[in-house]
């Protein structure tokens, strides 16, 4: 084996074993939403899904992976492989020397990778798409990025924004759309019943919108820091604002220096950015996230500097890494939701939760779908005891109203706190 090829292996193991730190975390409400509605069959997971948003792919692959085990690190071994295949993918993109290992490495390092890599969802299988198909896009096999396009769209919707980006690098590759067109025409109808869903959500979940997509003003700032620094915040303020102008200072610098690929890393990294900015005007979509196979394009942008000035801008990546990692792996902050944790302490208590929704979470469906859970609109004067979560009442009751209510006949006697999910409260009568 030859030094090169010893490298990129060196370099693949470093990103799985930097996708195995914390593999345990619990499901946060996403996650769990994902491994309840992936344990439906095929049929429902094809036909029954119209209040999620998502097309199946990802839950098809999910429910066969779910047939060897529930437990959350065989779960994340999904995504993991899909991220660490990312990892050799991009050499093969970036070309097979220093450029292409210096873009392994930077992508087997980098923290938002690593986070995603981690996440029981599809965000980690459409950055490995996104890399195969512009690696089919950049050698004119158009044919098979037509079909990985196909993947694409059937694992997330703002897919549609890579493919727009590789009609402006490649105007010829449009005709091939038309075969991912035939080959996603099954899913359209079910496209237009999730649609449909989704744009009645305000009705019922007025502050969602803000959730689901970030404000104009922080948002193509906020998808580069993060492709970056990975998500992260440091205490006090004005620190984290040195650190921002500094993270933005070396993606400047790296920009400027990079002379690998310039339209195509451009067009890849601007077009997607750019056209999921316009549609959040109307539809929320800007989350840095949903943008993932785009993050590839920031990385050979650093790496082409990082060939130019080698110990200066390699010292300066590796860096922000470091920082973005420890901080994700030390912090239970900066971690997943502490549902697992909550809920196990839930189950010693022998009481009643009431949640401010009108449904209880996803992840008591998940890890005690028999725990008494009551919702806001059923809470009776009869209650002895309860629970009271206020998670995202931000969003269902941005006033606090249920809580003054609860106050009104009941005391407080206890609180805890967990991380991602937030205090719960407990209420005695006051007869």
């Amino acid at each position: 084996m030859g030094k090169e090829k010893i490298i990129i292996v060196l370099i693949i193991l470093l990103g799985l074993g930097l996708r195995l730190v914390n593999l345990n975390q619990s499901l946060w409400l996403d996650e769990a939403a994902q491994a309840n509605l992936s344990s439906l069959s095929l049929s429902q997971i094809w036909f029954n899904r119209q209040a999620d948003f998502h097309p199946p792919l990802f839950y098809i692959l999910a429910h066969y992976w779910m047939q060897v085990s529930h437990s959350e690190v065989w779960l994340r071994l999904l995504p993991v492989m899909f991220g660490v295949i990312s990892v050799g993918l991009i050499y093969l993109l970036a070309g097979k020397d220093k450029f292409g290992i210096l873009s392994a490495f930077f992508l087997a390092i980098n923290p938002y990778h690593i986070y995603y890599s981690q996440e029981f969802r599809s965000y980690s299988l459409l950055a490995m798409l996104g890399l195969l198909s512009m690696l089919f896009l950049k050698q004119k096999k158009y044919i098979w990025m037509a079909i990985v396009n196909t993947l694409i769209l059937y694992t997330h919707y703002s897919g549609i924004f890579l493919i727009l980006a590789q009609f402006i690098i490649s105007p010829s590759s449009i005709i091939y759309f038309l075969i991912s067109i035939i080959l996603y025409a099954p899913w359209i109808p079910r496209f237009v019943e999730q649609f449909q869903g989704g744009v009645n959500i305000d009705s019922y979940l007025p502050g969602w919108r803000s959730v689901l997509t970030l404000s104009p003003m922080k948002a193509i700032p906020e998808i580069i820091f993060k492709f970056m620094a990975g998500r992260i915040n440091l205490m006090p303020k004005w620190i984290y604002a040195i650190y921002i102008l500094f993270v933005f200072g070396v993606t400047g610098f790296g920009i400027f220096l990079n002379r690998f690929e310039r339209k195509l890393l451009w067009l890849w990294l601007g077009i997607p950015i750019l056209a999921s900015f316009i549609l959040s005007f109307w539809i929320p979509q800007t989350q840095p996230f949903r943008l993932l196979f785009s993050l590839p394009a920031l990385i050979m942008i650093l790496a082409g500097a990082a060939t130019r000035f080698p110990k200066t801008f390699f010292t300066l990546v590796v860096y922000i890494s470091i920082v973005g990692n420890v901080l994700y792996f030390t912090r239970p902050r900066l971690q997943r939701e502490q549902w697992r944790q909550a809920i196990n302490f839930l189950q010693t208590q022998n009481s009643p939760v009431v949640v401010n929704f009108f449904d209880k979470f996803a992840p008591f469906y998940w890890y005690a779908p028999q725990l008494p859970v009551v919702t806001s609109d059923k809470v009776t004067s009869d209650m002895r005891e309860f629970w009271y979560m206020e998670y995202l009442t931000g969003l269902t009751d941005p006033g606090n109203k249920m809580k003054f209510e609860i106050e009104k006949n009941w005391k407080l006697v206890d609180t805890r706190n967990f991380e991602g999910v937030g205090l719960i409260y407990k209420y005695e009568s006051r007869n």
